[in-house]
């Protein structure tokens, strides 16, 4: 085995003591110290004795906070006659420490890569992973925590939020040749640094490099068991349920209209905060822009939909953003949330699809992605379950392959994000995550591939199913998944979360979500 640079061999896991904190707890503490931990506060939160960590020197090739010179680092790790060894890198350098979202591959995925990297490469690693249920509790993780990753999987605005901090390293694409798969709607080309499309950018002395690149997408919207409500009332009533403790349908279904429907305590949003937030924004903008005589418009910018109509035009309204600062939109955002959670059950990102699954409610705030793992419309029993984005607006999102600024395993971080992207025939990687979450994908070779198999006679012929079980579904046609390709109306209706800054997360964002989402 060829010796690691000094600089990497001599770094120890330097792990902080800690005291336990929980979410909640964690918040309350940024609000009261007027801070943001691990960016601007965690030097605070530390005289507070939750947290304390030593300083640990950069490496070599570190040449700036988050930034990596991919040059000097290859120069510190030659390549040995085909012999990878040297590429490794970091204290344990056979193991890749990842931090991910709950169920959101298989446990097989985990085994095609150590056996890819030992096919391809002649070695030998291991994965461990932990768990995460939120932003905020990954956040946490890397702040507070001190807890050190190669691999991280935010979503697009922690993203924007950590990368100022420095906590992400810019990624190396000639070490990702699967980048070439991905949409370029979901990239963001061109990139320039001031852009509002500056998604998951940031300027090094070298360029502009990527931070992160898509992992999977979605939107969120409303879940609803579908032999209690119509599908039409949730496209009629929309966000406005949440505000309800019953309601009577408008429309028949499995029930007769004129039915009463309890709603109180059968309804949860998610935990995560920009999410319910934009539920929030959206009730409020909706209703800001009725109290002004205007028709209300669920769009956010200037838009002309599939049936040739404008909006804004005279009379017609324009929405808020899931982004709003301004404190007379967040005091109304406020007021809509705290007139729906009498209503609610509690915020739960992991009970939302199971709890409407099992009966114990009847609408929920989910993402796209869920409704349809939970629905499972690839099997031939379909559950009693359906989605919709409301017809005010929401969101869209997408979950991001990171490298933390913690790493030292950088190359086989890079092995792990390519590796997710694969759509090759020995290692159809990205067919498989598809398959087996049902979330939209990113990666365009992926798309185009289960859109042949299921249109193998042409986009005009009746399409194809690909299931085993007997199941009719189309994947590739499913509105709900693609919004972007098959429903553009409902698409433009979601716009995307951006980093708010840290005097509005601080003063406003964060004292609002304690209060809410406090007993």
């Amino acid at each position: 085995m060829n010796e690691r640079p000094d600089d990497e061999s001599q770094i120890e896991e330097d792990k902080p003591e800690t005291r336990t904190i929980s979410r909640r707890t964690f918040l309350k503490w940024t609000a009261a110290a007027g801070v943001l931990a691990g960016v601007t506060g965690l030097g605070a939160l530390s005289t507070l004795g939750y947290v304390y960590r030593p300083p640990s020197p950069p490496p070599a090739w570190e040449i700036a906070p988050g930034v990596i010179d991919y040059g000097i680092w290859e120069s510190m790790h030659p390549l040995n006659n085909q012999d990878y060894t040297n590429q490794l890198g970091g204290p344990t350098p056979n193991v890749l420490k990842v931090a991910q979202w709950y169920d959101y591959w298989p446990g097989s995925f985990i085994t095609d890569f150590v056996d890819y990297m030992k096919v391809t490469y002649n070695l030998s690693v291991d994965v461990q992973v932990d768990i995460y249920t939120s932003n905020e509790e990954l956040f946490e993780w890397i702040t507070l925590g001190g807890k050190k990753y190669d691999v991280m999987f935010p979503t697009n605005h922690i993203v924007d939020t950590i990368k100022k901090g420095g906590f992400l390293y810019n990624l190396n694409l000639d070490w990702i040749s699967n980048f070439n798969n991905l949409w370029t709607d979901f990239i963001r080309v061109p990139h320039h640094v001031d852009s509002p499309d500056n998604l998951d950018q940031r300027q090094d002395p070298n360029g502009l490099h990527f931070v992160g690149i898509p992992y999977f997408f979605g939107t969120t919207g409303i879940a609803f068991r579908s032999d209690v409500i119509p599908k039409a009332d949730v496209e009629e009533i929309g966000l406005d349920f949440f505000t309800m403790s019953e309601y009577t349908t408008l429309n028949p279904g499995t029930l007769p209209a004129g039915t009463t429907v309890t709603l109180k305590n059968q309804m949860r949003m998610l935990e995560d905060l920009r999410d319910v937030f934009t539920f929030g924004f959206k009730a409020a903008g909706w209703a800001d822009q009725q109290a002004n005589n205007l028709t209300p418009s669920p769009y956010i910018e200037p838009y002309t939909d599939t049936n040739g109509v404008t909006w804004p035009r005279p009379g017609v309204g324009t929405q808020w953003t899931s982004n709003e600062t301004d404190s007379a939109k967040v005091g109304a955002m406020r007021d809509w949330l705290f007139r729906c959670k009498p209503n609610l059950f509690d915020f739960n990102s992991t009970g939302d699809t199971p709890s409407l699954i099992a009966g114990l409610a009847v609408l929920n705030q989910a993402w796209s992605g869920d409704i349809a793992y939970a629905q499972r419309p690839d099997q031939n029993n379909p559950q009693y379950a359906d989605y919709v984005v409301p017809k005010q607006g929401s969101r869209w999102w997408q979950d991001t392959c990171t490298i933390h600024s913690a790493s030292r395993n950088i190359w086989l971080a890079h092995q792990f994000i390519n590796f997710i992207h694969s759509v090759d025939a020995a290692w159809p990687e990205n067919q498989k995550l598809t398959r087996w979450n049902l979330y939209p994908t990113p990666n365009k070779a992926c798309y185009d591939y289960f859109w042949n198999l299921e249109h193998a006679n042409g986009a005009y012929a009746p399409p194809t199913p690909i299931w085993s079980t007997g199941s009719t579904w189309i994947m590739t046609d499913d509105a709900r998944l693609y919004p972007n390709i098959k429903d553009p109306d409902t698409w433009a209706r979601c716009d995307l979360p951006r980093d708010v800054g840290f005097d509005a997360l601080i003063n406003k964002y964060n004292p609002l979500w304690f209060d809410l989402t406090s007993e």
